[in-house]
């Protein structure tokens, strides 16, 4: 018997004055009875960016992060990456298996969109503080990203010509590409007439949803996504654009605006504590140095001391060393 397959499609409906949309695709539950998994008609409602946060925040390179992903969002959502059929049932045993292929076939692809993405959210909310574009908007610097100055790395991955998209009553978008100039400008002509009414667009995969709201999010102002002080995941503040900490569990059932601001000051208080140690030694062989003008030795060290500082300043920022070994080596200095 021919098993039947389940809808890859999915539908959104984005409300820009509410800040939120809702999802409506094809999931799957387990059956505690039957020992199974079903598919089931499943509606959510989401903050506008946060499920695009849960995205670049996943480890897809992990099986396990990869599982957490799509026990919350549906396998369905990336079952077209992997070009693998789904079908309306199955075992414990089959459900498990059919995981692991699509996570085979698709993580590493997953890993690159996620990095495409944090590119982009890096520039777009200026996390990695340029000069050049400090004063501009996120809204303008979205601009920047389609235009010929910088390039998106989103949109060097996606092939937007999949997208299908309905605004309202406006018209069916779908043969429309949103990384075509004049494309894009007869859509934002529409859209411009009623900036804030809700629309719909639906898609055969997740990756392509997340393009349009990171576009939205860009141009609605007082919505941003942020980097957490406290853990580095990334995050839509709830109410407050200034909060610097998110409300993920960071550990022992608390979150990171729970004990973000202690740990931040911690950090500080350790890193004050490390830059003195360092200042410490860089004066101390600097004043044997300068008392011993003659000792060609003495300058030897001081130099070679400033020069394997960098080395291992520059092995720390690549992850290739840690801090405590850092602080060993200064010790022994």
């Amino acid at each position: 018997m021919k098993r039947l397959e389940i809808s890859k499609d999915i539908q959104f409906f984005v409300n820009k004055l509410a800040r939120t949309k809702m999802i409506i695709y094809q999931s799957f539950r387990y059956n505690q009875k039957h020992k199974s998994y079903e598919f089931y008609n499943k509606n959510e409602k989401l903050k506008l960016g946060f499920q695009l946060c849960d995205f670049v925040n996943t480890d897809f390179n992990s099986f396990e992060s990869f599982k957490a992903f799509v026990d919350k969002y549906s396998i369905v959502t990336f079952a077209e990456l992997s070009d693998i059929s789904i079908y309306r049932d199955y075992d414990e045993n089959e459900y498990l298996e059919m995981l692991k292929n699509v996570f085979n076939k698709s993580a590493d692809k997953l890993e690159k969109y996620k990095k495409a993405f944090i590119e982009d959210i890096k520039y777009i909310y200026n996390l990695n503080d340029l000069e050049e574009v400090h004063e501009l908007s996120p809204a303008q610097r979205l601009h920047i990203l389609r235009g010929s100055k910088k390039s998106s790395a989103v949109l060097k991955l996606c092939k937007s010509e999949e997208l299908k998209i309905k605004f309202n009553n406006f018209g069916d978008f779908t043969n429309f590409s949103i990384t075509n100039e004049e494309d894009a400008q007869e859509i934002v002509k529409y859209v411009d007439n009623d900036k804030l009414s809700p629309y719909c667009f639906s898609c055969n995969n997740i990756i392509q949803s997340f393009v349009v709201e990171l576009f939205e999010i860009a141009t609605t102002e007082n919505i941003e996504i942020k980097k957490c002080k406290n853990c580095g995941k990334y995050f839509v503040p709830d109410s407050r654009s200034n909060e610097i900490y998110c409300s993920n569990i960071y550990e022992n059932g608390k979150t990171c605006k729970e004990v973000g601001h202690f740990r931040t000051q911690q950090r500080l208080m350790k890193e004050d504590d490390d830059l003195r140690i360092y200042r410490n030694v860089y004066q101390k062989l600097l004043l044997r140095t300068r008392r011993n003008p003659d000792n060609v030795q003495y300058e030897k060290e001081f130099q070679q001391f400033k020069e394997k500082n960098i080395e291992l300043k520059e092995k720390i920022n690549n992850g290739e060393l840690t801090q405590e070994e850092y602080m060993k080596w200064l010790n022994r200095q």
